[in-house]
């Protein structure tokens, strides 16, 4: 077989377990520096760093996709190059790839949100693996990557300051309702109403995108409180911590 009917079964294999729980614990050998991926549009490239932290060869295979998991990514057209988009990585090695912007029209008035993937083809089993009770996995990374068009208005760390919250219902259950008036996607990864092990909270993490409202079902009613605490990732993955008043 040879190197890229490998890495498309890895795929297929890849999406197949999407959904799938494995009884057991696994662990990739490659990783990647960083969580999320900030493309401006006045830089000539982006790089990311892939380490192989494990003890044998890795295949890597590196793609965008518009948010559809299970897109086949010989089928995806975007403006960008990635380079290179397949990699064998040794152990204790790193490998940079290079993501170009080909320049086709993306949104000008906000950022765009795709999705960086990596992934990871285990090396092809020994002699004496192959004959035993013998499983490989091919794992694989998504990450957010963000294209910044140049002159929006604001500063993406401003973003999570502006955004307004009201109290309200998602299929008939309480809910915080959140607006975002800003050109920047803000990631939420908790928010909450009072304090106190009971207090109404919002914590399973989502985004809500340029010009959007996104409801975050609550834990419980909200009460009489008359603020909102949240906690939103910067451009680092960094959390940051914010209040603001319901409106």
């Amino acid at each position: 077989m040879n190197i890229r009917k490998l890495v498309s079964s890895a795929f297929a294999a890849s999406v197949l377990a999407l959904g799938t729980m494995l009884p057991f614990a696994v662990q990739a050998s490659v990783v990647i520096a960083g969580t999320r991926v900030i493309y401006n549009a006045s830089d000539s490239e982006v790089t990311l760093k892939l380490s192989n932290v494990g003890k044998s060869p890795a295949l890597t295979q590196v793609w965008l996709d518009k948010g559809d998991p299970k897109a086949d990514p010989s089928k995806l057209d975007l403006p960008f190059v990635l380079t290179p988009p397949l990699a064998r990585i040794d152990p204790g090695k790193s490998q940079t790839i290079r993501i170009a912007y080909t320049g086709e029209p993306l949104a000008k008035d906000r950022e765009t949100l795709l999705w960086f993937n990596m992934l990871e083809v285990p090396p092809k089993p020994t002699a004496d693996q192959a004959g035993a009770n013998y499983v490989q996995l091919a794992f694989r990374s998504r990450l957010k990557f963000f294209f910044r068009p140049a002159g929006l208005e604001g500063k993406a760390d401003d973003a999570p300051g502006k955004l307004t919250w009201h109290v309200g219902t998602q299929n008939g259950k309480p809910a915080l309702l959140v607006t975002n008036p800003t050109a920047y996607h803000v990631t939420i990864i908790e928010a909450h109403m009072g304090e106190g092990p009971h207090a109404p909270r919002f914590d399973k993490g989502d985004m809500v995108a340029p010009g959007a409202q996104l409801a975050l079902p609550l834990s419980a009613a909200p009460g009489g409180a008359g603020k909102v605490s949240f906690t939103t990732l910067n451009d680092y993955g960094g959390p940051m911590k914010y209040e603001a008043a319901l409106q």
